[in-house]
């Protein structure tokens, strides 16, 4: 069966299928009208219970009674249908023809043909809707839970940590799902370690090793644009490792996953700082189908720039900003994107209400600091700033979800049939240019509204519109900007976060980027057509408008 064509679609139509509960998660009454902002709403920190006082009393019983059973007690259905999702998605991926994770020999030590035969096709099928069924059920119980906490704040955190361990745990038999970036993570530590610079060779170099094997063909001769401090920490594991390829991996996932402990650490300290329940913002950012399947089980090198910027954010807060833009600072050094942070620290450095004039010193102090911590870890890694001219290697990949090559291919489209022979690769550089210079605007216009939207939800709505505007969308870019605005998880940023993580997990499988790209633009045509027919009048609104409430629910008036 062509999953490249269906499995995006299966997925999409299951959790379809939940919408009763999304209703539920979010109440009839949320709505998006003409008053709607994205400002810090802090959610209500007492809650009552339909179901009476002793639900209350369950729940509140957890503060002072925090062991393990008292938790399986009040949560045990969330721990127990979430640890049945990922084992599903965990052996659904073991099959050998298996779409979901790579089968290439030396990928992992399960689920892989033996060398030299062909890959059974036995239970291919079941398998593969076992895996979609599984995300499928992963994200209901998710929207259960943050119903669940919503309804009930003030939960302690460790519950949220022993059910996370159980969501996360069936994972660890599986090879990394979805991607094959881990085993470029593993290539270009091996790179290093020989003293080869990944920024001016591809893992092509190192021949027919047990390395390259499993590397994806398309990046074998790009640079990496991967920066210094991360690099580097790959070629410490390969040499832990004693160059063994497996174990190189194995520890590069570990890498991962004590990464996203570290997120897990920080998430709910801002949130906290801000007024917020920590357990929401836990679920939101760390529960997240997107960080349990596109940062720890790909193994993906995103959570460990997210957890040195949150927590060099956090000491920012907390009144220590050279911590804070040293931190910040080796985010970057992971992937450059994070380097936003140095800017706020530095622009709000002096506190709140200050004129321009009285920031620049401080942006410029920030932006100091950051070059002095950058030159330290070029020089003790011996990377040098090489990395600087490896940022455009994600791009050349190709993506229909991507406005940028989407415009470009109608572009192309339309010169054709007017009769013009531009080539492709002109209009790309062309959307790509402008996807730049937008992203360039947004970050100016949020760092100036960042008084109005404050600084963390300021930088997480950038990391949206660059994440946007690049040549390139992968689901785990878009936990960027998600994981930021979970630390203050207003009714209306959590209904935008978990629509955005839907459709990144669709945008993960295979054949969902077609899918997503269609949804999207049949939406943008939709909205602007609404919007245009409204004000003209064409549209009769206090008849069309309740027809979507009616069957959204969530849009008021437009």
């Amino acid at each position: 069966m062509n999953w490249e064509k269906f499995s995006g679609l299966s997925y999409l139509l299951l959790v379809t299928l939940y919408r009763p509960l999304i209703r539920n998660t979010f109440g009839s009454e949320f709505v998006i009208g003409p008053s709607f902002t994205l400002g810090v709403e802090p959610l209500p920190l007492l809650a009552t219970s339909k179901n009476g006082n002793s639900e209350v009393e369950r729940y509140a019983a957890l503060a002072s009674k925090r062991s393990f059973a008292n938790t399986v007690r009040v949560f045990g259905r969330h721990m127990i249908v979430g640890f049945v999702s990922s084992l599903m998605v965990a052996l659904g991926s073991l099959q050998q023809s298996s779409p979901f994770i790579s089968k290439v020999n030396g990928s992992w030590w399960l689920g892989v043909a033996q060398p030299g035969s062909v890959p059974s096709t036995r239970f291919e099928f079941p398998a593969e809707v076992m895996v979609i069924v599984g995300l499928g059920l992963g994200v209901a119980v998710w929207l259960d839970l943050i119903r669940t906490v919503r309804k009930h704040p003030n939960v302690p955190l460790r519950a949220f940590w022993y059910m996370g361990a159980a969501w996360v745990l069936p994972l660890a038999l599986a090879g990394p799902i979805f991607s094959k970036d881990i085993y470029s993570y593993a290539a270009l530590g091996e790179m290093v370690s020989h003293h080869i610079s990944p920024y001016k060779y591809g893992p092509n170099v190192l021949g027919g090793t047990s390395y390259l094997t499993p590397v994806d063909p398309i990046w074998g001769n790009t640079k990496s644009p991967y920066g210094p401090l991360f690099v580097g920490l790959s070629a410490l594991i390969t040499t832990v490792t004693f160059h063994h390829a497996f174990a190189t991996m194995v520890g590069l996932r570990i890498l991962a996953l004590a990464s996203v402990i570290g997120i897990a650490i920080y998430v709910p300290r801002l949130a906290e700082s801000f007024g917020f329940d920590k357990g929401i913002a836990f679920t939101l950012a760390i529960l997240n189908p997107l960080t349990i399947y596109h940062l720890i089980a790909s193994g993906h090198n995103d959570s460990l720039m997210l957890a040195l910027l949150l927590a060099g954010l956090y000491y920012a807060r907390m009144s220590r900003p050279v911590l804070g833009v040293i931190l910040v600072t080796l985010a970057a050094m992971v992937k450059v994107p994070a380097e936003i942070g140095v800017l706020y620290i530095g622009w709000g450095w002096l506190g709140d209400g200050r004129p321009f004039r009285e920031r620049v010193r401080p942006v410029i102090t920030a932006f100091m600091i950051s070059a002095i911590v950058m030159e330290l870890v070029a020089r003790i890694t011996g990377l040098g700033w090489g990395w600087i001219f490896g940022l455009s290697t994600p791009g050349v990949v190709r993506s229909p979800a991507v406005p940028a090559t989407a415009l470009a291919s109608w572009m192309y489209g339309l010169s054709h049939l007017i009769g013009l022979q531009i080539k492709l690769g002109s209009f790309l550089t062309l959307t790509r240019g402008l996807g730049f210079a937008i992203s360039g605007l947004g970050c100016l216009y949020f760092l100036y509204r960042s008084r109005h939207y404050g600084a963390l939800k300021s930088i997480a709505y950038t990391f949206l519109v660059v994440t946007i505007c690049a040549p390139v969308i992968y689901p785990w870019y878009i936990t960027w900007g998600l994981i930021m605005l979970a630390v203050a998880p207003s009714n209306k940023i959590t209904w935008g976060i978990v629509s955005v993580s839907i459709a990144g997990m669709v945008l993960g499988l295979p054949g969902g980027p077609p899918l997503v790209a269609s949804l999207f633009y049949l939406l943008l045509i939709f909205t602007v057509a609404v919007l245009v027919g409204t004000r003209l009048k064409l549209i009769p609104k206090d008849k069309f408008v309740p027809v979507l409430n009616r069957y959204f629910g969530q849009i008021q008036s437009v």
